[in-house]
């Protein structure tokens, strides 16, 4: 044997090596049955396998072999196998069962007396008054009797009185409200009953009488008051196993997690879209479909209409001035957190977003579908009309940005609030500033930045 020559299988050096291209006691060569194995990888004539690899391939190659025969056999087996597992047969409608409690749980889910149940009014097999109706205000978990929930109380610690299900709020709305997966105040979908039941009882509560200490919000129970807390707190011990974000909620972590899934299992009835949660759906629903006089968040200044209360807050902002977003790489402040995010990209020259018919490039993958769209004819986005809505009240002029209105009237007003640090000159835009540094003094900037190499 050749001292370089090794199994190709273990990769080890043996005393005694076959060559793939020898024969076995039936004839086949050894590369036949590799490849019959493990079509997946290229063998050749050349390679060798030890006598330990070669046994294992014996063996490997009889259990295939043996899979293989017996799908010829398979459907006599099946057959037999079929009419003797069946032997539960329900003398009602002669269906047939594996087990004998699939049997029972048939007759009684399909036929047990239907009456009229007292608790509802309605037909149906089991009586609302054994479903789980009482509630302890504490836990959320629901009991089916009194005595039960009376129990339970003792151990966790709250007041010794039962709780019904309908304590809080309307008890007709929530009695409608009772068999339904869908929420009938604001139309939100839930995928059981109890989660619907549950946020209806604590979302569209009348009475609301856990307040907390620190925003003087009001909550229904004192779980949903112990969750707000959290957020007060700044904690968030819930991390996603996908990127690592961090949420204050078990809750709120489940929710952001079915984004990276992307089942998109919420389908909007109206239109052909799909969503990862039935949150994303109801704020779909509202904003798209929902007309817009019905929208219940008014602005106090102007009295704009808005679907969200976000939406509402963020557009308040516009009037009263308010930038909590500073920029930790200049003075800018902005109105929320998206917006800064944006702004931040604009100290960059990174873009990720490139047309792969031309050389444009785009930080943003908006810029580049409309891109897309408006030069090569591609995808379905929106074209933006521009339209000059920002007018001086001195001269006819009309800008497209408020940026560019602001700039203009100072050439009337003759302000210059931009000066040079140099030599104290003055100018009426900031963009003006950079122009005199380079020209003037040879200093000049990138992504707003000093470049070192122009000093």
């Amino acid at each position: 044997m050749n001292s370089e020559q090794k199994c190709i299988i273990c990769v080890k050096g043996a005393a005694t090596l076959i060559n793939l291209s020898e024969t076995d006691c039936h004839n086949i060569t050894w590369l036949c049955k590799l490849s019959f194995c493990v079509p997946e990888v290229h063998w050749s004539e050349d390679y060798w396998i030890c006598t330990e690899c070669a046994s294992q391939l014996e063996a490997a190659c009889a259990f295939r072999d043996l899979c293989i025969r017996s799908v010829a056999q398979r459907p006599q087996f099946e057959l037999k196998y079929e009419s003797i597992k069946k032997e539960f047969i329900c003398f009602h409608c002669n269906e047939s069962f594996v087990r004998k409690m699939l049997l029972i749980t048939h007759l009684r889910t399909k036929h047990r007396d239907k009456t009229q149940c007292s608790y509802c009014r309605s037909t149906h097999t089991d009586d609302c008054s054994l479903s789980k109706t009482f509630w302890c205000d504490k836990c959320n978990i629901l009991f089916k009797t009194q005595r039960l929930l009376r129990n339970h109380v003792a151990k966790c610690g709250v007041n010794k009185e039962p709780y019904n299900d309908f304590v809080t709020g309307d008890t007709d709305i929530l009695q409608q409200g009772l068999f339904s997966k869908t929420c009938n105040i604001c139309g939100m979908v839930f995928s059981t009953r109890y989660l619907a039941k549950r946020h209806i009882r604590n979302v569209h509560a009348t009475e609301k009488n856990y307040q907390c200490d620190i925003c003087q919000q009001k909550f229904a129970s004192p779980v949903y008051l112990s969750a707000h807390k959290r957020y007060h707190s700044g904690e968030r011990p819930h991390i996603c196993s996908f990127c690592g974000k961090g949420f204050i909620t078990g809750s709120d972590l489940y929710h952001h997690e079915k984004i990276h899934a992307n089942k998109r299992a919420y389908k909007c009835d109206q239109c052909p879209k799909a969503f990862n949660t039935s949150s994303d759906l109801h704020k779909h629903k509202l904003c798209v479909h929902k007309d817009k006089s019905e929208w219940k968040y008014v602005c106090t200044y102007c009295n704009r209409r808005f679907p969200l209360k976000t939406n509402l807050d963020a557009h308040t902002k516009t009037h009263t001035g308010e930038r909590n977003f500073a920029c930790h790489l200049c003075d800018h402040k902005c109105v929320n957190r998206s917006v800064l995010l944006r702004h931040i990209t604009s100290h960059s020259n990174i873009r990720l977003f490139k047309c792969n018919i031309c050389t444009m490039e785009y930080k943003h993958k908006k810029s580049l579908d409309i891109h897309m769209r408006k030069a090569h004819g591609i995808g379905n986005a929106k074209i933006p009309e521009r339209v000059k809505k920002y007018f001086c009240h001195v001269c006819p002029k009309s800008y497209f940005g408020n940026d560019n209105l602001q700039k203009h009237i100072r050439t009337h007003t003759g302000e210059r609030p931009f000066s040079c640090h140099i030599c104290e000159k003055r100018f009426i835009d900031k963009s003006y500033v950079k122009q005199h540094l380079k020209t003037a003094h040879n200093i000049c900037f990138i992504n707003g930045f000093l470049n070192a190499d122009c000093i």
